[in-house]
């Protein structure tokens, strides 16, 4: 399985090189990428088009993930999300919150990288991460 050429996706997150890292990963593989650096310019993008998957940060200035993803939800509630966090909590508590929301999943940082494009692959494909 692999993420087929041509596929759209927004990355939000105010860290750099975490957009960098988005982009030398999935760019060689055909995907069109579309950086947003807080949340407020993804929600803006989101507004002028759709995507085949949105990826949020959590801990974003002007609109947080999760703030984010509610919104996302009343515009596009079939989008498909990912939400990555750079804290985890042993009772998983917030994974089960943005679930819950509507993401996909929530993956925490450090993520390695055959676990981020396995995620992406099994959640474009409709398939449970």
């Amino acid at each position: 399985m692999t993420i087929p050429a041509g596929t759209s996706i927004l990355v939000a997150d105010d860290e750099q090189g975490i957009r960098d890292l988005f982009q030398f990963t999935l760019e060689p593989l055909g995907v069109e990428l579309v950086m947003a650096v807080d949340g407020w310019e993804a929600f803006q993008i989101i507004q002028t088009r759709s995507f085949d998957l949105v990826i949020l940060d959590v801990h974003m200035p002007r609109l947080s993930g999760p703030e984010l993803l509610e919104k996302i939800r009343e515009l596009r509630p079939e989008q498909k999300v990912l939400v990555v966090s750079s804290s985890s909590d042993a009772s998983h508590s917030f994974e089960e919150r943005v679930t819950a929301s509507g993401a996909a999943i929530c993956l925490f940082k450090p993520v390695e990288l055959d676990v981020l494009l396995g995620t992406i692959e099994r959640t474009l494909s409709g398939e449970s991460p």
